[in-house]
């Protein structure tokens, strides 16, 4: 038809062409797009690294879990793969010991006690990076008088959990019963005196049947408070043991005037506060005081049920007033064992601070029943919650008004640390109450023996 373009059909060839075209268009948008997805994905994939710890006590465990799991929702390019084994005390140092001298088999991070520390301080390779770096960045809100005990000539072995604060745990029902309020007590003098009133036979048989407190024979937290918060303990800042300082001295001369002189103290059941029978002898009331750590709270709640709103917890007796409350006793540090593969050491070190440096981590370690060592927290109304066992007050109310008096003193370790613990649990009590001895004469015994290892 004229004046009408007139195209012509296409021929075989040319539609076998355009089919291949379309079909090639199609496969490649495809292949771009499954492309892109797979950028996507690799680009979202996180990067395993296997963390290795050791441990002796299941709640530390537990926070370590906890925070593997916590800290991997944070992040998107690496995931902790976090493999924890808790073994008997003992034999977790032993093993840690074996690994450190054979130079292999140590895990990628270990928890080492504060009675064990000093074994790994000797000679020259100590097995553990130094860790100021971690805590150096958040040194305002750590309490530095703990970081002090993990430090030796001058680097930092490992990342603290708590504090450890030594308290007193008193009984009201045994005062109330004479119309007497511990909170009158300040001073010891005002301990002895209350202590004379409390210290009574009360059915006649003319023997004593409630104590104003006890000592143990078979270990130390007792003991070495009372030497603590007068200046003595075990080394000094400078490095100096402190066994027969004159400090150490006067403080096991008070532990035994409390038994023979004034009277008011008895030897606890089975010789120290981990016995069985203690804890049966302390739940039926005969006690009114017991002085240990703040770890020991859990002692009361579960072995002692009787005692469920009769306990408050105070700072101890100040020797003169304005003087130390408290004290330290016992603890547990993380270390990074130098076996670790040095690529993993930075995210190591990024993972301890977020488990046990920063602000919920801290809040994490009260949940689980210690003090934790970051001052800030103990402003936090999940630290600070009521407790009915303890009159309905918080557990960690003494720690805070301690922090805010100053009434903690520093502690320090050193290679000789566990063996003057050693005395202190086995011989040292053991000899001035048991056998009655001069506590001068112990310590000096003690000092020479040990100057001599």
């Amino acid at each position: 038809m004229s004046g009408i373009l007139s195209i012509p059909p296409l021929n075989e060839g040319s539609k076998k062409r355009g089919f291949l075209m379309n079909k090639f268009r199609r496969c490649f948008r495809i292949a771009l797009f499954v492309g892109f997805v797979l950028l996507a994905f690799l680009g979202l994939a996180k990067e395993k690294i296997e963390l290795t710890w050791w441990g002796f006590q299941e709640p530390n465990l537990r926070l370590f879990q906890e925070a593997a799991q916590l800290f991997n929702q944070t992040r998107d390019d690496v995931e902790i793969v976090f493999k924890g084994t808790v073994y008997p005390y003992e034999e977790m140092h032993d093993k840690l010991m074996m690994a450190a001298l054979s130079g292999v088999g140590s895990p990628d991070l270990c928890n080492v006690e504060i009675g064990k520390l000093g074994f790994f301080l000797r000679g020259s390779t100590i097995p553990f990076y130094d860790v100021s770096d971690v805590v150096e960045p958040y040194e305002n809100e750590l309490l530095k008088l703990r970081t002090d005990l993990y430090t030796f000539e001058g680097k930092l072995y490992g990342i603290p959990t708590h504090v450890a604060a030594g308290f007193i745990f008193y009984n009201t029902a045994l005062f109330e019963e004479l119309g007497l309020d511990p909170d009158d007590i300040v001073t010891w003098d005002d301990f002895i005196e209350m202590g004379k009133k409390i210290t009574r036979d009360k059915d006649g048989d003319g023997k004593i049947d409630v104590w104003m407190t006890d000592v143990e024979i078979n270990d130390l937290h007792m003991l070495i408070g009372l030497s603590k918060q007068r200046g003595g303990g075990i080394y000094d800042k400078d490095g100096n043991l402190l066994i027969d300082s004159q400090a150490n001295i006067d403080a096991l001369q008070f532990y035994q005037d409390l038994v023979y002189k004034y009277e008011i103290a008895t030897v606890c059941p089975g010789g120290f506060h981990h016995d069985p029978s203690f804890f049966a002898w302390c739940n039926s009331g005969k006690v009114a005081s017991v002085i240990m750590p703040q770890w020991f709270v859990t002692r009361f709640t579960d072995m002692m049920p009787d005692l469920a709103g009769k306990m408050i917890i105070r700072p101890l007796p100040a020797v003169t007033e304005g003087g130390k409350r408290s004290y330290m006793s016992g603890g547990t540090c993380t270390t990074i064992t130098k076996q670790i593969d040095p690529k993993k050491i930075p995210i190591v070190k990024e993972f301890l601070v977020f488990a046990k440096v920063t602000y919920e981590a801290n809040v994490r370690i009260a949940e689980i029943g210690f003090d934790p060592w970051r001052r800030d927290v103990y402003d936090d109304p999940r630290v600070m919650a009521p407790n009915a066992y303890f009159r309905n007050e918080p557990i960690l109310e003494t720690v805070k008004v301690l922090l805010d008096s100053d009434g903690i003193p520093s502690d320090y370790i050193g290679p000789l640390y566990p063996e003057v613990l050693e005395l202190y649990r086995e011989s040292i009590p053991f000899r001035a109450i048991v056998n009655r001895e001069d506590p001068e004469k112990i310590l000096k015994e003690a000092g020479r023996q040990i100057r001599s290892n």
